[in-house]
């Protein structure tokens, strides 16, 4: 009798035994395949398949994670595509603002450049004649980067032009701006500018700088050397800021360089700068190059000192050279 009884419970266990681990195979297995799937997805991962060859229960729950991941896929490269169109039509926006009719006249030649690091960006330049013997001219760089640096750097593109074309003084031109760009200014951005007015019968530029880079010098004859003057702040950082008027003279057969950081601040692979003294050499070693070939080559060896370092800033630069007469 006894023996029958643990006969009988033997028998029982093994069979529990073999049920659990066909239920262990059959449905933990699969519950476990299908969750490590939904890790994946949840990581950002989109490419995942789930195994359909299952029970058919989870072989349906696997179908329809397959179909939803296929129909996201597809509106996310829709959406996608349609952020891109949009961004370039942004960038063509962008551009078209920019003066792209350089002059080459009797009493001077000029050229600009900007590259942006993304599709839009937050530097620009600008030149213009105030009178027929004034000419405004300047880059300025926007704290950021992306769609918010575009719309900001519009904003304080257009508001200085206006400034200027008004009569203000140049010192007027960024207290004034400075105050515009300081109102409702939510996102905390800034500006970096300088801005110059030559006078094209004297030679003499007045300048004022809102906390940018110091433009290179080139007289004629001599080397590139970096203009030596004190920095305002940025504009759209502070209110009540003044600016200083500042001048310079320049005579026939100089050269003014102007540039955004996104050219000193160039990395390579090995995390190391562009700097200043790579820009300068670059320049000292083109003589004889119209301000166009000038900027081209300098684009082209920060590109090469960069190599396949990605371009984290955007690149924007201005030459000016007063002709001999």
């Amino acid at each position: 009798m006894f023996s029958t009884i643990c006969s009988e419970i033997i028998k029982y266990g093994i069979i529990f035994i073999v049920i659990f681990l066909l239920i262990n195979k059959l449905i933990l297995n699969d519950i476990q395949r299908i969750n490590h799937s939904l890790s994946k997805v949840i990581g950002g991962d989109l490419e995942v398949v789930v195994d359909e060859h299952s029970l058919e229960e989870f072989s349906s729950l696997a179908h329809g994670i397959n179909c939803t991941l296929s129909v996201l896929k597809h509106f996310i490269t829709v959406a996608e595509t349609k952020i891109d169109q949009e961004l370039e039509f942004a960038r063509s926006i962008q551009y078209s603002a920019l003066p792209n009719f350089f002059p080459n006249k009797e009493e001077f030649s000029l050229y600009a450049s900007m590259n942006t690091a993304k599709e839009v960006g937050g530097d620009f330049y600008d030149f213009y004649f105030l009178n027929e013997n004034r000419l405004a001219f300047m880059v300025a760089d926007v704290s950021g980067k992306g769609i918010p640096a575009a719309m900001f750097m519009m904003t304080a593109k257009t508001l200085i032009k206006s400034l200027a074309e008004t009569g203000n003084e140049i010192s007027q031109i960024f207290a004034l701006a400075n105050e515009k760009l300081c109102e409702n200014n939510e996102a905390n951005m800034f500006v970096t500018a300088w801005l110059g007015i030559a006078n094209l019968e004297t030679g003499i530029v007045e300048f004022v700088n809102a906390g940018h880079n110091p433009p290179l010098i080139k007289r004629k004859n001599e080397s590139f050397e970096y203009l030596k003057s004190k920095a305002g702040f940025v504009l759209g950082g502070m209110e009540g800021i003044r600016y200083a008027t500042q001048e310079i003279h320049l005579n026939p057969g100089d050269e003014i360089y102007l540039y955004t950081d996104g050219v000193t601040e160039a990395i390579n692979l090995e995390n190391e700068l562009y700097g200043e003294d790579k820009l300068k050499n670059i320049l000292d070693s083109m003589e004889s190059l119209n301000a166009k070939q000038i900027c081209e080559r300098v684009l082209k060896d920060v590109n090469q000192f960069a190599g396949k370092a990605p371009q984290f800033d955007d690149i924007t630069m201005l030459y000016l050279k007063l002709k001999e007469n």
